[in-house]
């Protein structure tokens, strides 16, 4: 079965629990934690694929990669996870649990990439020209990147407008003719 699905199926049934324990905001600050530890510690896939170790040893790997800090929900939910043998796809789950989250709580992700960093006034004036759905919100990213010369890159969730000075000269010389 495709890696997404099972990421995907799963993080809406954990979100469904913990919504229904009023407990689906803690959940996502515990999974945002789980996918900052498998980026800083690479050896936690490795754990998780090991046919080696038994379910209880994966779930005490992750319990301490959630920092032992995990409520009884999200426990529950990953004794569930690794019993199934669906330990492997525990990263892909944990991204995309904040996905569902934030669809879920109506929550855009705004990117805004420029070459020196904006004030609150740039911020209020993107976010004043964003569509928006009845009941969503922002929330707003900035980013310094000095090689993107000069102009933005706006990200809102999957789409991408690159006004950026580096994208219009590499634009130019693809269509230059010699």
């Amino acid at each position: 079965m495709n890696a997404g699905i099972i990421a995907t199926r799963y993080a809406r049934a954990i979100y469904k629990y913990a919504a229904e324990k009023g407990q689906e905001t803690l959940v996502n600050t515990d999974m945002q934690v789980l996918v900052r530890n498998f980026a800083v510690y690479p050896a936690l896939r490795k754990t998780m694929v090991d046919p080696t170790l038994s379910a209880k040893q994966k779930m005490d790997i992750l319990a301490t990669a959630f920092g032992n800090q995990s409520d009884e929900t999200l426990q529950n939910a990953i004794r569930v996870i690794v019993e199934n043998g669906r330990a492997p796809y525990m990263e892909s789950i944990a991204r995309m649990y904040d996905t569902v989250y934030r669809k879920a709580k109506g929550i855009v992700i705004v990117h805004l990439t420029t070459v020196v960093s904006v004030d609150k006034k740039v911020e209020e004036d993107f976010k004043r020209i964003i569509p928006l759905k009845q009941g969503e919100q922002i929330e707003f990213q900035t980013e310094t990147k000095p090689d993107i010369i000069g102009g933005f890159i706006l990200e809102i969730e999957d789409k991408r407008l690159d006004k950026s000075v580096k994208y219009q000269l590499n634009k130019l010389k693809q269509n230059a003719t010699y």
